[in-house]
């Protein structure tokens, strides 16, 4: 279904470009790759065992040098015993699917698309284009977990190597848990107290009892003011390659808080009251505004990095169910990747800070912290043997991620591999809340 899907979207883009370009385009050259690949997870402090199933193909279609086309889209398959009962889903999801234009020194993509920015590893404080999908960044990595999004993409190559890269993102689009049942999903950080749009909370000024509140959900609305866009400038000075860059989005997962919101009742007679109001959870999105710089260096086997990210304004909450306010928040961070022999090592420290502004400033108070981000990969046997393990620590906090990974080329294009993550603390911070998903996970992977 994948690839029949994606070489029909192929053709159909080739024969609009030649008529959209009114000009004879030269015999393209068509390759095209793809995998299937099936995976068992078990994760036994939630009671969950998975099977997931992905089939997924990119089709390159390019013409000649000044233009190309990219089709990807993939589709899950869930089979899955959650929490004891049994869950099951497919799922279709474009991937990168676009047509750019190169000319000289400036080339312009539209389409769905994965827009990488910042040079630290795993954790990158200004990649802000692309929200994630939870489940595939624990399981696979941030490379994996990027979700494509629509933009319009221009590129201008200057005198010095400076490279001016402008982004428009017409239509928001949301981080996910997991793509495959969501609701259900043990990767899913509402699913212990929400379901089918209804949820359990606690009591405001009541600790120990609890409320059943229905959930509403405010998305950012398809419209013009709502679009996202920014600018990136690279340039190399001296051996290192700086980077500045701005972007005003929208935040990738929602503030969940408390609200009121009113309740029209039918027409009634004397003394019934057109209007009341009831409390409930509201998801919403708020708006930010990054401001970022990054710079790589390589000395040797030594490549040294570091990035900053500066959000002037974004909505800032004390606890899930909270009074959502106006804040900011800084994160900076540096590292390395070092090539010993046949390992690759990487290591970064990153240090954040988020505080309230305005008039409602003390209802948050200012949090801060740091984070230690390490990991090494070897490969070895002629390549045919990969051992790779990644760790994610916050001292501040008391909590840990770390995976390990092993993988296997059993024969040409076919890889097993055998996973397990674990995770320690109980702090407040991303890590502490996904406390107990603890798994392990076989998948063979065949690539076509």
């Amino acid at each position: 279904m994948t690839r029949t899907t994606c070489r029909w979207a192929a053709r159909a883009a080739a024969g609009w470009l030649a008529i959209a370009s009114g000009v004879a385009l030269a015999q393209p050259t068509i390759t095209s790759r793809g995998s299937v690949s099936a995976m068992v997870d078990a994760l036994p402090n939630v009671d969950a065992t998975e099977l997931r199933v992905r089939l997924d193909e990119v089709i390159d279609v390019e013409f000649d040098d000044q233009w190309v086309i990219k089709v990807g889209s993939w589709v899950d398959v869930l089979g899955a015993q959650r929490r004891g009962q049994g869950e099951a889903d497919l799922v279709y999801q474009p991937g990168e699917i676009y047509v750019r234009h190169r000319r000289g020194h400036f080339d312009l993509t539209a389409g769905f698309q994965r827009i990488v920015w910042g040079t630290l590893d795993e954790i990158q404080p200004t990649d802000v284009i692309n929200p994630i999908d939870v489940s595939r960044f624990l399981m696979e990595g941030r490379g994996e977990a990027r979700l494509p999004v629509l933009a319009l993409r221009g590129r201008a190559f200057l005198p010095g190597d400076t490279t001016v890269d402008a982004v428009y993102v017409p239509a928001f689009r949301r981080g996910r848990y997991d793509l495959l049942d969501e609701p259900s999903s043990p990767f899913n950080l509402q699913a212990d107290q929400c379901q089918a749009d209804v949820c359990i909370a606690t009591t405001p000024g009541a600790p120990g009892t609890a409320v059943v509140l229905p959930l509403v959900s405010d998305p950012p609305a398809r419209t013009l003011e709502h679009g996202s866009g920014g600018v990136r400038v690279t340039r190399p000075f001296g051996g290192v390659d700086l980077g500045a860059s701005v972007y005003r989005g929208w935040q990738a997962f929602p503030l969940v808080a408390l609200t009121v919101v009113p309740t029209v009742m039918p027409a009634g007679g004397v003394g019934v009251s057109p209007a009341l109001t009831s409390v409930a959870l509201r998801e919403s999105w708020s708006r930010l505004t990054m401001v970022g710089g990054d710079l790589e260096a390589a000395q040797g086997s030594v490549t040294w990095r570091a990035e900053g990210a500066w959000l002037v304004d974004t909505g800032l909450q004390a606890e899930p169910g909270g009074r959502v306010v106006d804040g900011r928040s800084l994160q900076i961070g540096a590292g390395l990747d070092w090539t010993v022999g046949p390992w690759r090592l990487f290591g970064n420290a990153i240090a954040r800070r988020a505080w309230a502004v305005g008039p409602t400033a003390a209802l948050v108070p200012s949090t801060g912290g740091l984070q230690l981000v390490g990991g090494a990969e070897r490969k070895f046997a002629r390549d045919t043997r990969l051992v790779r393990g990644f760790a994610v620590v916050d001292p501040g906090e008391g909590t840990a991620f770390v995976r390990g990974l092993g993988a296997w080329n059993v024969r040409d294009n076919l890889w097993i591999e055998g996973s397990a993550a674990w995770f320690t603390g109980d702090g407040t911070d991303f890590l502490g809340r996904f406390t107990d998903r603890d798994f392990v996970s076989v998948r063979v992977k065949y690539y076509f």
